[in-house]
């Protein structure tokens, strides 16, 4: 449901005075500009960065020290997560494909990838047939498929990767609804490029697409499949038998980038509440996944409000475990659940106490924050929903949850796919399979 505009709270301020807060910052930004015009030559954008280091983003260190000015004070106002062409939010591809803990096969597929795609292409321009050995997997969901939601869709192609390599066969992905994936992500340069789109589409349009064919099956120039509900499971058992370690977020970001459209939002987002990569961590809240009582078509929030309840405080609890005192990004398929913990919750008087009334003795160890959530996350497989932009937030979240150190989440695939994003490592299931109730983060807590 679409909630009005939150009233001022301490966690979440209102149009007008964001409004009044831009005109200061303005103002004071005008000042320090006009006294220090050499400051623009030393801004550091986010490119400089991830040249200085490759891990910054995953290992959980700290990147303030490498945004330092000539004076040695931190450049804070320089920080910028998004660049132009599709953006920088993550480690550029060629970095990725420079860690050592990057499996060989992965590389080599990287670089098979594209010099086959690129005979692919220039035998048919040329109408030769010297590239009919070529072989396609295809991750799909065209207008008539049943395709799930978007966890459902993109957790799988880590998976889908690796049988690629297996088979030899060239990755494409195709949606077609809500609206092209490449609306919302795309390949990232020097990345795998997976579009099956203008001419590569016109190409292989008329040829059968085996929809879950065997792609072990040589005589099948190409294979399609909707989802594979499976797939993370089974890569993530062999990151934990073979590998020793994480690779999961890396190679999805040999596949995906944020869209110039999503680097954008995303990029005003973090800049808006403060957040740095890895230096906060996220939860998510599937309320209205089908459990027990709950279900989707007859869900509100005011039906099933005291069993959220207690499922945001524990989720909220849990991310402090993982990581004290520090920010936590909020999202959830329900704007109500959002609002709640913003506006009513524990956590959101007891920001009230420590940041105003009893800040000496009240100090603050949690903070939560959300994106707008006037409006709610629409389902990528239930809504009714036809503009691709409407589904722009849920693809927001997923990128945010991504970039943070740790996830908390609950029932679904959707808040998993962004704990193994965020690395994998630093995650907890707040409800649901192996789920943990945790302690009280407020309770020692005096006022």
């Amino acid at each position: 449901m679409n909630r009005p505009p939150p009233s001022f709270t301490a966690v979440r301020w209102s149009w007008a005075a964001r409004g009044l807060s831009s005109v200061v910052i303005l103002y004071s930004l005008g000042v320090v500009l006009w006294q220090h015009n050499h400051l623009s030559s030393q801004y550091v954008v986010i490119d400089s960065l991830l040249l200085k280091t490759k891990d910054v983003y995953f290992s959980g260190q700290s990147i303030s020290s490498l945004m330092k000015i000539g004076n040695g004070t931190t450049n804070k106002t320089s920080y910028n997560i998004a660049t132009t062409n599709g953006g920088t939010i993550h480690r550029p591809a060629s970095l990725i494909l420079q860690n050592t803990k990057l499996p060989d096969w992965v590389k080599q597929y990287a670089a098979w990838h594209n010099t086959q795609r690129t005979r692919f292409l220039d035998a048919k321009r040329n109408n030769s047939t010297s590239a009919d050995d070529i072989k396609f997997l295809i991750s799909r969901c065209l207008e008539n498929d049943t395709c799930g939601g978007a966890s459902d869709r993109l957790q799988d192609m880590p998976y889908n990767l690796m049988l690629a390599n297996q088979t030899n066969r060239i990755l494409l992905v195709r949606w077609e609804k809500p609206g092209r994936l490449q609306h919302y992500l795309v390949p990232p340069k020097d990345g795998i490029d997976w579009t099956l789109e203008g001419e590569m589409y016109n190409y292989l349009k008329h040829e059968n697409w085996h929809n879950r064919g065997k792609e072990t099956d040589t005589r099948l120039q190409i294979v399609s499949t909707i989802r594979r509900d499976s797939a993370a499971p089974i890569f993530r058992y062999y990151e934990n038998t073979q590998l020793g370690h994480k690779i999961y977020h890396e190679v999805f970001r040999l596949l995906f980038t944020p869209s110039p459209a999503l680097a954008e939002r995303v990029e005003s987002t973090m800049t808006l509440l403060g957040l740095v990569p890895t230096h906060y961590s996220s939860i998510h809240l599937r309320v209205k996944y089908p459990h027990k009582d709950i279900k989707e078509a007859t869900f509100t929030f005011e039906r099933h409000k005291s069993k959220i309840v207690a499922w945001a405080t524990n989720a909220v609890n849990c991310a402090a475990e993982l990581h004290p005192n520090t920010t936590i990004y909020v999202s959830s398929d329900s704007n109500d659940t959002v609002g709640y913990l913003l506006e009513e919750s524990q956590f959101a008087k007891h920001y009230i106490e420590a940041t105003t009334k009893h800040a000496k003795t009240h100090p603050l160890v949690v903070k939560l924050v959300s994106r707008d959530y006037s409006n709610e996350n629409e389902h990528v497989a239930f809504s009714n929903v036809k503009d691709p932009d409407g589904f722009m937030s849920v693809f927001e979240d997923l990128i945010i949850m991504g970039l943070g150190k740790c996830v908390a989440h609950g029932l679904g695939g959707y808040g998993r796919l962004g704990a193994a994003l965020s690395g994998g490592e630093c995650v907890i299931a707040h409800l649901g399979r192996n789920s943990k109730i945790c302690s009280d983060v407020l309770a020692k807590i005096q006022v």
